[in-house]
């Protein structure tokens, strides 16, 4: 009886807070499962072989696709702070705080408060070890440095400024944070995601021979510029002019395949350890690619970068999940999903609580498990005081334009020949009741 109305109280909950009302899989299953949380910088979908892209070579990221579910219409903000606050709280940004992407020393006081809700914070609270590796980007270390309070045990990241709110380098010779303590010597003529790795691979081990269900957040800053060589390139004497350089992009299929290569490397430490089918393998994306980019898609169609663009270039991002034996391999799931979802999935999954404040994600775990759950009708999207909400077929922003969804392999910039009025007018009074919902 006792069981029945725990299960009973979680279930309302979630209906009350938005989350799908599914069993989470502790229920399912002895054991908590351990999560690992892999999030690229600037990679849109047409990057990756799975996706129907043809310019990278990406079998890890393949493996995970054929593996386990890929979703086909998942969606960011289209720059990195406010998707990776919305990923954090399962708030969008007018409600979390964090409108802007973190990018100058001017900033320093524009952070995501600790009194947010996170999804590392809730799965801690479930009996959790959780660490994030690589990079925050929802405040400036150096300033504010609230990671643990967001419910990491340890961290390592890359911090933007240093103690004197110079920028720094991320890739070779990187300004690393290890629990709020500079490294120097370890990173010394070291390539940054290579240190990352060797610290995310450890926690693993660690927590699998203590046996600890753990968060294992890989929050790499790969491909993001600079463009420069990796360990792997055979040009390894190119640095970009300065830390505000792009650097040059022939580096950056090297790059995507560097960030691959690592894939494959927690893929095969999950075999060896023996843990791969009590661990949930998630992959995703902040955003699309740089705008000065244009890779092949499908039939050879060019696709250029629009990160930074409220479009499918810039906020349609690569979704992939693994969880052998539970998640259908090969699978594959076309229902809208944004980064809102994460916290209440992930809680979901483990059987963690949702947190007490409001938030905006709808659970996707129903779908993983092979159930319709509540797929949304609806994403939203932010960038800075810009707003859109879209469905299938039109996006509407605040400031009251209504257009068509323009594909990924459509031209952003090309008028909308196929109007219907009496769709339109449809279309506009669903999204506007949207707005209303959501409020400012």
């Amino acid at each position: 009886m006792v069981i029945v109305l725990k299960t009973a109280a979680r279930l309302l909950a979630a209906l009350l807070l938005g989350a799908s009302a599914s069993l989470p899989a502790a229920e399912l299953s002895p054991k908590k499962p351990n999560v690992l949380l892999i999030l690229a910088d600037d990679l849109g979908v047409e990057c990756l072989s799975s996706y129907g892209g043809t310019s990278h070579q990406t079998p890890n990221l393949d493996r995970l696709a054929k593996e386990g579910m890929r979703f086909t219409h998942c969606f960011a903000n289209p720059l990195c702070s406010p998707s990776r606050a919305q990923l954090l709280t399962g708030r969008y940004p007018f409600l979390n705080g964090l409108k802007v992407v973190l990018s100058s020393k001017h900033q320093e006081d524009i952070f995501l408060r600790p009194s947010q809700p996170s999804f590392p914070r809730q799965l801690k609270q479930h009996g959790y070890a959780t660490q994030i590796v690589g990079k925050w980007h929802v405040s400036f270390e150096h300033k504010h440095d609230t990671i643990r309070e967001f419910g990491f045990d340890h961290y390592q990241t890359w911090s933007i400024f240093d103690e004197r709110g110079e920028k720094t380098t991320r890739y070779w010779n990187p300004h690393q944070l290890r629990d709020g303590r500079l490294i120097a010597e370890e990173v010394h003529h070291r390539y940054g995601p290579d240190v990352d790795l060797e610290t995310h691979l450890a926690f693993m081990r660690k927590c699998a021979r203590d046996r600890t269900p753990f968060l294992a957040f890989y929050s790499t800053y790969l491909p993001h510029y600079p463009w420069e060589p990796t360990p792997d390139s055979q040009d390894k004497a190119y640095r970009a002019p300065d830390v505000a350089h792009k650097g040059d992009p022939k580096f950056f299929p090297e790059m995507v395949a560097y960030l691959d290569r690592q894939v494959g490397a927690m893929l095969r430490e999950l075999d060896a350890l023996g843990i791969a089918d009590d661990t949930i393998v998630i992959f995703v994306a902040d955003n699309g690619t740089d705008t000065d980019l244009r890779h092949p898609w499908g039939d050879g169609r060019m696709i250029a970068g629009g990160k930074g663009t409220m479009t499918d270039r810039g906020t349609r991002v690569p979704l992939l999940v693994r969880w052998p034996g539970r998640v259908k391999a090969a699978s594959t799931c076309a229902d809208l999903v944004d980064l809102s979802d994460f916290l209440p999935t992930l809680c979901g999954l483990t059987g963690a609580q949702l947190p007490a404040a409001k938030i905006h994600g709808r659970s996707f775990a129903p779908q993983l498990l092979g159930q319709p759950g509540q797929p949304r009708e609806w994403v939203h999207t932010q960038n800075g005081s810009n707003r859109q909400v879209r469905d299938r077929e039109y996006m509407l922003n605040n400031q009251g334009q209504l257009r068509r969804v323009v594909e990924l392999w459509e031209d952003p910039a090309k008028p909308d020949a196929n109007t219907d009025p009496a769709k339109e007018a449809a279309a506009r009074k669903k999204l506007q009741a949207v707005f209303d919902e959501l409020g400012k």
